[in-house]
């Protein structure tokens, strides 16, 4: 998988991009690139410049500069340079990061805010909020994938995921499973660890999507912002949490339950 800024070194270092992709195979048909010369020989030279851990948040004078082998080690051409290739990747890298980050929450995407450790907000409509949520779950999963996409995309989900996104997952399993696991059996049990875990998995999801409030139009939606509701609950300190019949709201670092809620109830307010 190419990484964020991927670029390729053509004939006397120049450094080419692509403001669409970061793939170095997308970069080459894009811009039309010839890989070889008219002897047949290498002409390009693939790179990468990246931060270090993937954290895009970080200054680009520490990003750091490699050749991209696809994982095989080969020749370079002969008018290759280093140094040169080097001073025109990172000249070029001001240009991308102008073009790929900005417009979106870099630093809190690298520094992501853990709902269970923000101290919970009881002004909130709750209710409203999680009926909204509700009634945009099952598209806005797919709308964000879509939507961001590219390796800026998966650095971000990389990123949220390890910081805070299983660890809410496992805390509100297990305040879910203190709570309903004696009323269920194991068969039901199953089904309702698969409603609730994919339930986290959209509120993360759509977390990830709220950083990027730069993206206009969303992709299998008509909402503009088809995370707002998600976002402020889960910046006003709550998790949401859906078992198949009840939604939960989940708060504090142990996940408590703090509110509850029948979906035909929520349907009705």
């Amino acid at each position: 998988m190419c990484n964020p800024a991927s670029m390729i070194i053509v004939h006397k270092n120049a450094a080419k991009w692509s403001e669409k992709t970061d793939s170095h195979h997308e970069i080459i048909k894009e811009l039309g690139i010839r890989e070889t010369d008219a002897r047949g020989n290498i002409n390009i030279v693939p790179v990468e410049i990246t931060p270090s851990f993937g954290n895009l948040s970080k200054p680009l004078k520490q990003w750091e500069y490699a050749v991209d082998y696809y994982g095989h080690t080969r020749e370079l051409p002969e008018w290759y340079d280093a140094v040169k290739a080097e001073a025109a990747t990172r000249s070029a890298l001001v240009k991308w990061a102008e073009c790929k980050l900005k417009g979106w929450k870099v630093r809190e995407a690298f520094n992501p805010i853990n709902p269970l450790l923000v101290e919970r907000d009881e002004s909130l409509d709750v209710v409203v909020l999680l009926a909204d949520w509700d009634s945009v779950r099952d598209s806005v999963g797919d709308s964000v994938w879509d939507s961001v996409g590219d390796s800026v995309g998966d650095s971000v989900r990389a990123s949220v995921w390890a910081s805070v996104g299983d660890s809410v997952r496992a805390s509100v399993r297990a305040s879910v499973r203190a709570s309903v696991w004696a009323s269920v059996r194991d068969s039901v049990g199953d089904s309702v660890w698969d409603s609730v875990r994919a339930s986290v998995r959209d509120s993360v999801g759509a977390y990830i999507g709220s950083l990027f409030h730069n993206i206009k139009d969303w992709k299998y939606t008509d909402r503009k912002n088809p995370w707002r509701s998600l976002r402020k609950l889960w910046l006003g300190g709550y998790v949401p949490s859906f078992d198949g019949k009840t939604w939960r709201l989940h708060s504090g670092p142990k996940a408590k339950i703090v509110f509850e809620i029948t979906q035909e109830e929520l349907m009705k307010t």
